[in-house]
């Protein structure tokens, strides 16, 4: 298949050392300018050979709005794509995945994990969320120099979700660990060790938390979930599958924006002076608001077509595979003004750093609550940092990763 124009400066995307230096944004603002839309040939994951590059924000939303058409069935992100639609597990290893449904039968599973995680009931998890907050600071509070994104960005959502799960304290680095190894698995192509990971933490819910829920309840998720498959309001596959997804998700979305929001201050003093000035004028949670739209955690998401139809003036098969990429609509200049500005003041409020549509991220407003207490006890207590190293971003096409930050304290900052 041809792409639409030229493209000789479109790197490849399938290739994770295109977003080693950092995200092609240039190429991305190419890509939404041209007519139609771009043609990413691929190797693997697809069954036409390679998959379209959607950029602008008004064709994701379409595409989202329409999962009979555009379906998350056959898989959910590249290169875990064109998977067969099969209730078999080790044909369609994914079918009991939340991100990897359609409506109706996503509707019914999502109905029991949102409400577990409305913004009413997210609300009531500051007071906790803020102690972990301040326990992990107080532990940087005392030391010099070290990894922001070890010490604080994984610490804070891995404890979060892990009390949100009911993880004992001496098993949630392994469960944590073990999401680490999956994302780094799919960021390589590796299909069958990103599962063995998946199914290890499965394994762990399967033999030893769960079983722990049904002998003493608590008021944590899996207890929740639990009884809903005892219920029957889902699946016994479907109770293991959403343990996981929280965790991957729910660890992974929350992390990378901790990071690279950092990164974004230490790395530019505008948008440093605008951050602190944006807290203090208008509260911390527009400015986590913008520092969500321009670091897009999940870079995109994938759909493949269910039916020969049209997108954004392009004419896609059946089976075609599409990555909706959220971190390029995300500066469309059709809907932001100045889009590559950190602008917390900015009238321009939604964003796709969710998506869209029936699988909007249902833990959105968990993560901006962990964000927004971590940005309001920082400025509390004064801490600033500045760099120590050069950062190191994660081997990824998918998530916009952040595996390194070395940071000092800067003592007299006040």
């Amino acid at each position: 298949m041809n792409a639409t124009v030229d493209t000789v400066n479109i790197p490849n995307l399938t290739d994770p050392e295109t977003f080693v230096s950092g995200v092609p944004f240039d190429a991305f603002a190419s890509i939404r300018e041209m007519p139609g839309l771009h043609w990413q040939p691929a190797a693997i994951g697809t069954d036409h050979g390679g998959f379209w590059v959607v950029t602008r924000f008004a064709d994701i939303l379409e595409a989202e709005a329409n999962p009979a058409v555009f379906s998350s069935q056959r898989g959910p992100s590249w290169p875990l794509s064109n998977n067969p639609v099969s209730t078999d597990l080790s044909v369609n290893p994914l079918y009991n995945h939340l991100v990897a449904m359609d409506p109706p039968r996503h509707s019914r599973v999502r109905r029991v994990a949102a409400a577990a995680f409305g913004p009413r009931v997210v609300k009531n998890f500051e007071p906790w969320v803020r102690e972990i907050v301040t326990g992990v600071l107080d532990h940087v509070d005392g030391l010099d120099d070290f990894d922001y994104v070890t010490e604080i960005a994984q610490a804070i959502p891995s404890a979060v979700i892990a009390q949100i799960q009911g993880v004992p304290r001496s098993e949630r680095q392994f469960v944590v660990d073990k999401t680490i190894l999956t994302f780094a698995a799919l960021a390589s192509g590796d299909f069958e060790a990103t599962m063995k990971n998946v199914r290890e933490v499965e394994d762990y819910y399967r033999t030893t938390l769960v079983p722990q829920k049904r002998r003493d309840p608590q008021d944590d998720m899996t207890t929740v979930i639990l009884h809903a498959c005892e219920r029957g309001d889902v699946t016994e596959g479907e109770m293991y599958d959403f343990l996981n997804l929280l965790q991957t998700a729910g660890y992974e979305t929350t992390h990378t924006a901790i990071g690279q929001s950092m990164r974004m201050i230490l790395e530019d003093p505008e948008v440093a002076e605008r951050t602190f000035r944006g807290i203090e004028e208008l509260g911390a949670d527009k400015v986590v608001d913008e520092f969500l739209r321009l670091i897009s955690p999940p870079m995109y998401m994938t759909r493949s077509a269910t039916q020969d139809t049209e997108l954004g003036g392009q004419m896609i098969r059946k089976d075609d595979v599409l990555n909706l990429y959220f971190i390029a609509a995300n500066r469309d200049p059709a809907v932001f003004d100045e889009p590559d500005k950190f602008d917390p003041w900015r009238k321009e409020t939604a964003t796709l750093a969710f998506g869209s549509g029936p699988h909007r991220c249902i833990g959105s407003a968990l993560a901006k609550l962990e964000m927004r207490i971590l940005f309001e006890e920082m400025t509390k207590r004064g801490f600033k940092f500045e760099q120590n190293g050069k950062p190191e971003r994660g081997w990824s096409v998918f998530i916009n990763q952040l595996n390194s930050l070395p940071v000092a304290r800067v003592r007299d900052a006040r």
